[in-house]
């Protein structure tokens, strides 16, 4: 059987041709184009079965095709390396005649010594070794910075600064379904709450076992937070424009009894000002 080589071209030449070489074969790759909808459903499941295999696969390839995509114009040649050597293993199993035998390792973590030096670094000069100026080193990073501004704008658009049970700390998964069935708030709609839970969820199991997700991924979860999180096109000039509320005492009464079913007992803390846009 005749092998091929986009990969390893991609991987050894880095030009313009070579770029869109790889770009135009994972799209063939990855065969019929799949909705936005399935390729994020399936690139923040963090379990799957035997049978979702290559689905899981095409969904993959064609997020990096899309992701490299995007980057085209401003892309490394560390950053195509990355993806190249990320995403071998979906192309063997959807095209075996690709040759990806020149692939060694893609690491997926890192040592604590060098995610401490980069955080020490980022600290006190407010930047990190040239070497550890990559994918590998902080993109794991990024993950804690996706997360904090996701809790940061759902605890702001409703108000709480922290709210307790008799079980502790109610967590960011509550608060993001209290969130998504407000109905004393209208939400623009490009905010898609089901696709926030997925990012939610892909989030805290990466960073609670400390693994380096695949780049064209964290692309998806920041085009899924972008309508909420930081929606800049929009005619109010608000930050907090993917949310309306006309009476904010309605909010915070609503706010309160949807916790209070679940939690009897909940102690609220609220925060003095509210991140949302009010409606006249």
């Amino acid at each position: 059987m005749e092998k091929t080589y986009f990969l390893k071209s991609a991987y050894t030449e880095f030009t313009n041709e070579s770029i869109d070489s790889i770009i135009n074969y994972l799209k063939e790759v990855g065969g019929k184009s799949l909705t936005s909808k399935c390729k994020r459903q399936n690139a923040f499941k963090v379990s799957w079965t035997d049978k979702e295999n290559k689905l899981l696969a095409r969904c993959h390839v064609q997020n990096a095709a899309e992701y490299l995509s995007c980057i085209r114009n401003n892309i490394t040649k560390s950053q195509l390396r990355i993806v190249v050597a990320d995403i071998a293993d979906y192309v063997q199993f959807l095209d075996s005649k690709e040759d990806t035998s020149f692939i060694i390792l893609s690491t997926n973590t890192q040592p604590s010594a060098i995610q401490f030096d980069s955080a020490s670094r980022l600290f006190y000069t407010h930047q990190i070794r040239e070497q550890n100026k990559n994918n590998y080193s902080t993109d794991l990073l990024t993950l804690y910075a996706i997360r904090l501004s996701l809790e940061s704008r759902v605890r702001g658009l409703l108000g709480i600064d922290y709210a307790t049970s008799k079980r502790g700390n109610i967590g960011l998964s509550t608060l993001i379904k209290i969130s998504k069935n407000l109905k004393t708030v209208r939400y623009s709609s490009d905010t898609d709450w089901t696709e926030i839970e997925w990012v939610n969820i892909w989030l805290n199991h990466h960073m609670h076992r400390h693994l380096r997700p695949y780049p064209w991924i964290i692309h998806q979860s920041l085009e899924v937070l972008k309508p909420f999180v930081d929606p800049k096109k929009t005619t109010s000039r608000s930050f907090y424009s993917a949310t309306y509320v006309k009476d904010e005492s309605t909010l915070e009464k609503e706010i309160t009894e949807n916790l209070k079913e679940l939690f009897p007992e909940v102690k609220i803390k609220w925060l003095n000002k509210r991140e949302i846009v009010k409606e006249k």
